[in-house]
């Protein structure tokens, strides 16, 4: 968590945006899927939004950019709003091998990714003799093993919070590593912050209905006592009728009278009308509350489901690996050798585009950052060996 959140974005970083407002007057969140989604920071370094247009990203965290997108939306979202904007990094730039590999290319970053691992990515190093090649089939099968490995324990951590959240279970099973400590850590932080919210939009609707059911039980006393005034000033117009007739009373009382009974009814009338609309928007928060429970049921359904399919794939995965690494331990490939095993070296250049920059000699654990392109070249690689017909 600490490196991604210390993590400067870069060119070619593809940047998820989720922002939503909370309404001060009606108490409730509004999701905004018309200007979240995904961004890509394009060749300046910039991200570019609707409404706002440009906003930079490179060079800056991901929460300094929300503060920044927050800046420049905030006069978008209406008055007695607040916006929240949430920012990660959903697909990090590429890193490119080149040189000696059997596949140079493009290939996606992951973070902790090291040269060894991209080589491996890049299909091994190219054209070694069966010895050497078997050997290095056998380096990158482990070290392939080894980042399927721990991709799995962070997807397990994942299945495990989504399974707490469907309410299947109610903690972590035990961790039995560091990188499984790891990332039963980032998951609970995301299980904590995903209670918190859904516990504040069911508390605010909760007070908005408690609020909606004391002002209706006002409004229905005040129509108890209204229709009480009525009938007594009823009563009161026809003993003031008979008077006129009388003439006991002048006709100014029974007008008066008169004035005094219309003034109730239409005072009636706007308590009755209140009460509608009382009771409409009271329904309105019953719905809200049951409907923010199946959502967020329906979200973890889907993604148990997707977690559980990445699962299935990264095993598969490292079934193939282990085969690999099997065969590569035990068996030789019997292609001619193009290398001279006793004087061939290997070294690794990494040319840096973000921070500093700049070219330097790397090693197979030497960690990578996106964007890095990573060079395999062959020093002394004269053949001392014919290869048989």
């Amino acid at each position: 968590m600490a490196w991604a959140d210390n993590y400067r974005v870069g060119v070619n970083d593809l940047l998820s945006v989720q922002m939503t407002s909370w309404d001060q007057v009606n108490s409730v969140i509004i999701d905004m899927p018309g200007v979240s989604g995904s961004f890509p920071v394009d060749a300046d370094g910039d991200i570019t939004l609707a409404l706002a247009g440009q906003v930079v990203a490179q060079g800056s965290t991901t929460a300094e950019i929300a503060r920044a997108v927050e800046a420049a939306m905030t006069p978008y979202v209406g008055i007695g709003r607040t916006l929240k904007v949430g920012v990660s990094v959903e697909v990090y730039a590429p890193i490119y091998v080149t040189g000696q590999t059997e596949t140079p290319g493009a290939y996606e970053y992951t973070p902790g990714l090291t040269i060894l691992q991209a080589v491996s990515l890049s299909g091994g190093l190219a054209g070694v003799t069966p010895t050497e090649g078997e050997e290095r089939n056998f380096l990158t099968a482990r070290g392939t093993i080894n980042v399927l490995q721990n991709e799995l324990v962070f997807l397990t951590a994942q299945r495990d919070r989504i399974v707490i959240e469907l309410g299947q279970a109610t903690d972590f099973a035990q961790a039995e590593t560091d990188v499984a400590s790891t990332a039963q850590a980032a998951e609970l932080a995301i299980l904590q912050a995903r209670n918190a919210r859904y516990d504040y939009e069911i508390t605010s609707r909760s007070s908005a209905r408690v609020s909606l059911e004391e002002a209706l039980q006002v409004l229905e006393e005040k129509l108890a006592t209204n229709r009480s005034q009525l009938d007594a000033g009823l009563a009161e117009l026809r003993r003031a009728e008979d008077l006129a007739e009388q003439g006991l009373v002048t006709p100014i009382r029974v007008f008066e009278r008169a004035t005094y009974i219309n003034e109730l009814e239409s005072r009636l009338l706007d308590i009755e009308r209140s009460i509608l609309l009382a009771r409409q928007e009271l329904q309105g928060h019953e719905r809200a509350e049951g409907q923010l429970l199946a959502t967020r049921e329906e979200e973890n359904a889907m993604a148990l489901q997707q977690v559980e399919t990445s699962i299935a794939e990264t095993e598969a995965q490292l079934t193939a690996q282990y085969d690999l690494l099997s065969a590569s331990a035990g068996q030789v490939i019997g292609q001619g050798p193009n290398l001279d095993p006793l004087t061939a070296e290997v070294t690794y250049r990494v040319t840096r585009v973000r921070g500093d920059g700049g070219t330097f000699a790397g090693d197979p654990s030497t960690p990578l950052m996106p964007g890095d392109v990573v060079e395999v070249v062959y020093e002394n690689p004269a053949s001392s060996i014919t290869p048989s017909n």
